[in-house]
């Protein structure tokens, strides 16, 4: 698979082309767990897994996350839907140590471990490790990927990489999904042609030159504008920068209708928390132009010295 991904193992596993990740997700959730069944979902994370599970009337273990992503535990579930390569939304990359001690629990419990690759093909800098599918000898992996941050936004083009087992279900299951999810034909030809000549991987190198001008320049701002805030976590791959909220959760309530006065607005995570909840944002910054982001953090700024001031 191209795309700026390692390669994955050609051995016996199946692809599946899919209308954007999130028709693989759901369609993995209702192929692997039902009614009174348990997946194991990272917290925080991607809202769409936790949909998916509740379409199924399954129920999920909110597995604990910290800088080194999902923290491993011998839970008792028949599936987990996790992401490795940078987990959604703090950016953590899940340790070698640790994938080989989910793939052991994959294999003892008998479970399917779903990947969700969304955004790692845009690195910054560092190196990444493998996906968690090539390591995966027991087939018990299911590697997903999309398209949809590389391409235009309504390029929903996604796919599934199966363990045989997996492959036929998933392909019948798909047929009955495609007039909701329809994977347009001519849409597929020309990514193909577009990656058969060479001209998509040097699309991703003009991008990821772009992006992490983009990247560097908002983690600078943020760190200087904004670390009294939150805790900005490191990050070397991506799409956005995410930061927990240092203060009290009244505090942050305050700071976010505060910047929504300002014309700010951001994507938050909520996690559990001794005081209640966590909070933490992610800013997202490829639609943005430089002089867009500094004028951002700067409102930012603004809102967080007005709720310092309020507080006092």
């Amino acid at each position: 698979m191209c795309g700026g991904r390692a390669a994955l193992p050609r051995c016996r596993s199946t692809s599946r082309i899919t209308g954007g990740s999130m028709q693989a997700l759901a369609l993995l959730a209702q192929l692997l767990v039902g009614p009174g069944d348990t997946a194991v979902a990272e917290t925080p994370a991607f809202r769409g897994i936790r949909q998916a599970l509740a379409a199924c009337g399954a129920r999920w273990i909110d597995a604990e996350v910290d800088a080194h992503g999902i923290v491993p535990q011998d839970w008792a579930a028949r599936a987990m839907f996790v992401t490795p390569a940078r987990q959604f939304p703090t950016g953590a990359v899940l340790s070698l140590e640790r994938r080989q001690t989910l793939l052991r629990w994959a294999q003892e419990r008998e479970a399917v471990i779903i990947e969700d690759d969304y955004d790692s093909e845009f690195r910054h800098g560092g190196k990444s490790l493998e996906p968690l599918k090539v390591l995966d000898s027991s087939e018990r992996v299911v590697y997903v990927g999309s398209f949809s941050k590389s391409l235009l936004p309504g390029t929903r083009i996604g796919y599934a990489v199966l363990p045989p087992p997996l492959a036929g279900p998933f392909a019948r299951a798909l047929q009955l999904t495609a007039g909701a999810f329809p994977v347009n034909l001519l849409e597929q030809k020309a990514l193909a042609a577009f990656m058969a000549c060479g001209e998509y991987e040097r699309h991703l190198r003009r991008m990821k030159r772009s992006y992490s001008r983009k990247f560097q320049l908002l983690l600078q701002l943020a760190r200087a504008e904004l670390s009294e805030a939150f805790d900005w976590m490191e990050s070397d791959a991506g799409l956005h920068i995410f930061g927990w909220w240092k203060g009290a959760e009244r505090d942050y309530l305050r700071f976010r209708a505060t910047c929504a006065e300002r014309g700010v607005r951001f994507a938050e995570a909520q996690a559990p928390a001794a005081a209640g909840t966590k909070y933490g944002i992610y800013l997202n910054f490829p639609h943005l132009s430089e002089d867009e982001l500094r004028e951002g953090c700067r409102r930012l700024r603004l809102a967080w010295e007005q709720q310092s001031r309020d507080r006092l």
